[in-house]
């Protein structure tokens, strides 16, 4: 009986968790690493605002809080000076850390022990003062507490361990450390109600950040690829290859640009439909993704049955062996109809190439230019070919 309810209990906190991650977080695991590098990248000018604030009034604060808010000076007298030191060091660390965003774990580290140290040290104040017959309100290390959530700019799972650790540790002082005072009860909830508050914050702050990164990350998606095939749209291949011909050409690479067709497209669709049309257009596309082996080669749909394929580092021979072998896979392709039935229907594609040799300078429009006169001269011979030229610059040589 005992283990049945430990079992329903852990299956009722894997509920609530799953509930927290998918529902109210929208936490895509895919991306999650992504996103908390850009959350945390996105944090660095109010993490900045809070790290300065605090090298600012630790120092002071012996010498300043006296004289302004008439707390006595052997309050801070009595704090243990390495708490004072601790929370200056993290920082200063933590001030020259927060810039480097790959040292993703490190930051997230050293912020929450800077801001440990620093609510320690108010703790401690609370506590020494408190012994000494002066008051400070739990409000006022409770209100940091707000202010450096507000600023770390950490994601849920370590806000998680940072309030309840705070929380935990502001109520063990209170019973254990703090005089005597017939309000103890009170600034325990006060203090619980603001770390709530503050943590709830976090987590709408979080929410709102990761529902306007996927937007964002979607209308890129969509701006660079296409939602059909998955390969990259026309704008965002041109950009790609006026980049890497600008490698080619510092270190003297070969490269090839081909620009292929499907054969009598429009008969597939008014024959069997858009809906084997679009899997023709997928399957195709699918087979030009395989050829990119490398991160350096490139494919995308140009529009409607036609697509490009840039292959970095490859001369006229491997390009040409490459691309035959490309259309024998897609001339032996498997289709379906609908209802997941095989179809007689055998699809072909027509290939126009453009190869340029190590040390030939050539733009992105002369090698689409040459690659799209010879998918031309492809569809004249016959279809279902390759034709392809050798890119010299003013001189070109031709062949089928």
């Amino acid at each position: 009986m005992q283990l049945s309810k430990a079992w329903t209990g852990l299956d009722a906190w894997s509920g609530v968790r799953t509930w927290y991650r998918n529902h109210f977080l929208q936490i895509d695991p895919d991306q999650e690493t992504r996103f908390q590098r850009s959350f945390l990248h996105a944090g660095r000018g109010r993490r900045m605002v809070g790290i300065v604030l605090l090298i600012l009034i630790v120092p002071t604060a012996p010498w300043v809080v006296p004289a302004v808010f008439q707390v006595p000076r052997p309050a801070f007298e009595s704090i243990p000076s390495l708490l004072w030191w601790m929370t200056l060091g993290f920082s200063l660390l933590s001030l020259g850390v927060n810039w480097m965003t790959q040292l993703r774990l490190r930051l997230i580290a050293v912020i929450s022990a800077m801001n440990l140290s620093a609510i320690a040290y108010l703790m401690a104040l609370r506590v020494t003062a408190s012994h000494i017959g002066f008051d400070i309100p739990i409000t006022v290390p409770a209100t940091v507490i707000v202010g450096f959530g507000a600023l770390a700019g950490l994601t849920a799972r370590y806000n998680v361990v940072f309030y309840l650790l705070v929380t935990s540790s502001i109520i063990l002082a209170e019973l254990c450390l703090v005089a005597p005072q017939p309000s103890v009860m009170i600034d325990i909830f006060a203090a619980l109600m603001i770390c709530l508050v503050s943590f709830v914050g976090a987590l709408a702050v979080e929410h709102a950040a990761r529902s306007a990164w996927k937007d964002t990350s979607d209308l890129a998606y969509r701006a660079n690829y296409d939602d059909l095939t998955g390969m990259a749209s026309r704008a965002y291949f041109r950009e790609q290859v006026e980049a890497l011909l600008q490698v080619a050409r510092r270190e003297e690479r070969p490269v090839a640009l081909a620009i292929l067709d499907i054969d009598y497209f429009k008969s597939v669709n008014d024959q069997y439909g858009h809906v084997v049309g679009d899997e023709v257009i997928r399957s195709v596309g699918e087979e030009i993704r395989l050829l990119c082996r490398r991160s350096t080669d490139v494919a995308a749909r140009l529009g409607g049955e036609e697509y490009a394929l840039f292959l970095y580092g490859a001369d006229a021979s491997d390009a040409q062996r490459m691309l035959g072998e490309l259309l024998q896979r897609i001339r032996v392709l498997r289709l379906h109809d609908p209802a997941g039935q095989p179809i007689d229907l055998r699809v072909t594609t027509s290939c126009g190439m453009s190869s340029v040799p190590p040390g030939v300078t050539a733009t992105r429009n002369d090698l689409l230019l040459t690659a799209d006169r010879q998918l031309y001269i492809a569809k004249q011979s016959g279809r279902d070919r390759l034709c392809w030229e050798l890119f010299r610059g003013g001189a070109a040589k031709a062949d089928a």
